[in-house]
């Protein structure tokens, strides 16, 4: 069995906290945009089986999504996050990119970036995080991932 290891948060510290626990695999990922990241719409399978949509934050606004296939994995991560109102900080841009050099990319690039890239064989296995309130956008984010066996 590989590592699993958590990386991250990127972004603010303060928000309701969101957490997917270790996948076996994502399926489909929306990111909703705007001059944030609002929200994600994150559908994966355990024990074999398809979960029900996982919605973090806020259906709103522009989306873009991309489905994988059945041996795909998100292996990289990169955005930006910035304050904004005040002490508030959000995600501002978010792109994952799969094994198979297709990616999903929504948001504005402005702030401060962030990026990880798994060695071959690592791949992301879950999200976690954090949401805002009273607004409701991607505060921080961090990712679960397993690692390629040494």
């Amino acid at each position: 069995m590989a590592k699993v290891v958590k990386v991250g948060t990127w972004g603010g510290n303060a928000g309701n906290a969101f957490d997917t626990g270790r996948v076996d695999r994502f399926t489909k990922v929306k990111i909703y945009h705007g001059d944030v990241i609002y929200g994600l719409e994150i559908t994966f399978v355990v024990g074999g089986k398809t979960q029900p949509p996982v919605v973090i934050g806020d259906k709103k606004r522009a989306s873009k999504e991309i489905s994988l296939d059945e041996d795909e994995h998100f292996t990289s991560i990169t955005g930006y996050f910035k304050p904004m109102l005040g002490t508030e900080v959000f995600i501002t841009q978010l792109t994952l990119t799969t094994d198979d050099n297709r990616n999903v990319s929504a948001g504005k690039e402005t702030g401060s970036p962030f990026s990880l890239a798994l060695e071959e064989g690592g791949h992301i296995v879950g999200f976690c995080g954090l949401v805002g309130q009273p607004i409701v956008a991607v505060e921080a984010i961090a990712v679960y991932c397993s690692l390629a066996d040494s």
